[in-house]
């Protein structure tokens, strides 16, 4: 749940892909469903007042050579959570391409703005916690939508919380406060965000129920993330932003 995450990061596009949340049928395997929905409706009502202006303001004024530097800083950031999930996972090589992409994108890359490692062969993937802690036969639990963050579950949950442990600018303080780790929660979000404005349209114009359509979505995603399947996650809703 990277923070991607697919993390946001779980968080900007399917908190603002949040519908209109009409019960059109309940499900056994979501028991905190009523809760949900109205959490749900709460992030569709927030992201169309706020998040969704912010982006398109955010889209016009910032040229995209621009936001693809700050896209590769903020992907750079989530290396060191990659990294511990790919080691706990025993997966060595996996580790490897991670640790030498952090390395060479915080140098050459001008701590990371350029993704010089891609251009030399060496692709980025995404890990994180809650995939770790599913390897391990960790059941999911109930499904879960969180204010202003979006879906999870609850054990996508528990290691999204470890995973701010590893953030390295969880460590950073400015007189006191954590204000670059909000500064760079504030602005993955909205970058995310813009990338899928046209995204969010049509489903939000095309999908009758979009709690469920939603729910099913992430639900997939987590499942083939966990299986190392290949999903471009830049052009998916994000459920993992936060990191």
């Amino acid at each position: 749940m990277l923070f991607s995450l697919k993390t946001c990061s779980l968080m900007v596009l399917t908190f603002s892909l949040y519908g209109c949340a009409h019960p059109l049928w309940r499900t056994k395997g979501d028991p905190l469903e009523p809760v949900n929905r109205v959490i749900f409706t709460f992030n569709t009502v927030a992201d169309k007042a706020v998040l969704k202006p912010a982006a398109k303001t955010y889209q016009t004024i910032t040229p995209k050579t621009a936001r693809k530097g700050i896209r590769n800083f903020l992907d750079n950031l989530q290396a060191p959570v990659i990294f511990v999930s790919d080691v706990l996972q025993g997966k060595p090589k996996r580790a490897a391409k991670t640790l030498a992409r952090f390395a060479i994108n915080t140098t050459v890359g001008i701590g990371g703005i350029l993704d010089v490692a891609k251009s030399a062969g060496i692709e980025m993937h995404y890990e994180d916690l809650g995939q770790t802690l599913a390897t391990k036969g960790v059941p999911a639990g109930p499904y879960l939508v969180l204010p202003l963050f979006g879906p999870t579950n609850a054990r996508d949950l528990v290691g999204l919380t470890a995973e701010l442990a590893f953030s390295p600018l969880s460590f950073t303080r400015f007189k006191g406060k954590q204000t670059f780790g909000r500064a760079r929660l504030a602005v993955n979000t909205i970058d995310r965000r813009a990338e899928t404005l046209q995204q969010v349209d049509l489903i939000r114009k095309n999908t009758l129920d979009e709690y469920v359509s939603i729910r099913s979505y992430y639900e997939q995603i987590r499942k083939d993330a966990i299986a190392d399947g290949v999903v471009d996650v830049h052009d998916l809703p994000d459920f993992d932003l936060v990191e």
